[in-house]
């Protein structure tokens, strides 16, 4: 039986009632995983620019630190996104964001239920999509601009502003954040298992104690990236 894919959800949202009750529609859906649940926008914010892999974020749009809008317009990668209001004229902005669905208060789990189906076909879709994937990297150390062929990289480290990318016969140390080289690698070999180590899928050894071995190293894998990286790995 095929294992049913699991998708990252957080919930931004000032309105205590109206938090709590998309919490309890997340618990109740199996397609989802609730990771985060913020009562700030300005928190939830911070936490989105650190932490990459939400696939669905499920935003209140009128908050009053910074607006759910305002915050969408912040962020330079945006999950899929689901707006939650209590009007109807956010509708011409939601559609310009391309939010990919838009909820009024109090949120009944009929409508939740339709507007997490339309999302994850999206992201299925999404999923779907092939290109033609570069098959190496040019990365720049010190005054130098190194091509590194992207079978030889095993695994990448951060290390504060640094990224430590570690190939089959040298560490690479480049100056950029996890998040921008991870957009430049092709999603079906690498994939980010903790906010400090994106790996190369084809290069791990074995997997123990939510830990995947390779280059004699034991790299853990984060809790909250558990569910979508056992979901990627073939199992017999």
């Amino acid at each position: 039986m095929k294992k049913e894919t699991t998708y990252r959800s957080i919930v931004i949202d000032d309105d205590d009632l109206s938090r709590l009750i998309l919490e309890r529609h997340i618990q109740a859906t199996p397609s989802l995983e609730l990771v985060k649940s913020f009562s700030s926008s300005r928190e939830g914010l911070a936490w989105l620019l650190n932490n990459d892999g939400v696939d669905i974020l499920f935003l209140d749009v009128e908050m009053p630190e910074m607006s759910g809008l305002e915050l969408l317009r912040t962020l330079p990668k945006k999950p899929h996104t689901i707006l939650i209001t209590s009007h109807k004229d956010f509708a011409i902005q939601a559609f310009e964001l391309q939010v990919s669905d838009y909820l009024l208060k109090p949120v009944d789990f009929t409508r939740f239920t339709q507007a997490v189906l339309n999302t994850t076909k999206k992201l299925e879709a999404s999923s779907t999509i092939t290109s033609v994937q570069p098959d190496e990297l040019f990365v720049k150390v010190d005054n130098k601009i190194i091509k590194v062929n992207l079978q030889n990289i095993a695994f990448i480290e951060a290390r504060g502003d640094y990224v430590v990318i570690n190939t089959d016969t040298k560490k690479h140390i480049v100056y950029t954040t996890m998040s921008a080289i991870d957009q430049k690698l092709p999603v079906d070999q690498f994939m980010r298992i903790h906010r400090s180590f994106i790996i190369n899928l084809k290069r791990i050894e074995l997997i123990e104690d939510d830990s995947v071995f390779m280059q004699d190293k034991y790299i853990p894998i984060g809790g909250s990236y558990q569910s979508k990286f056992y979901g990627r790995i073939n199992k017999l």
